[in-house]
């Protein structure tokens, strides 16, 4: 009975650390690269020049001299939808 009491305890605890942890420690994403990764086919590829998807949108967003229709898997309607966003 003793034992279980101390592994709720211990359990609560925890969940407080981890519950904080993920507050302080969070990485807000940019809402402009997410939408821009939707708009890409998520292969992963590099055929872009970029190490993968999420390269390719952190770069079109950051204003780095790149085009928008460099992705072949998604070809035109990669394009389309990365020119409406940006």
């Amino acid at each position: 009975s003793n034992i279980i009491i101390v592994l709720v305890i211990i359990a609560l605890v925890c969940a407080v650390i981890l519950t904080l942890a993920a507050t302080f420690f969070a990485v807000k994403e940019n809402e402009k690269v997410a939408a821009v990764r939707d708009c890409l086919p998520g292969a992963n590829c590099g055929a872009c020049g970029y190490a993968g998807c999420d390269a390719y949108a952190q770069a079109l967003i950051s204003g780095e001299e790149t085009r928008a229709n460099l992705c072949v898997p998604g070809a035109a309607d990669a394009a389309n939808g990365i020119g409406a966003l940006l």
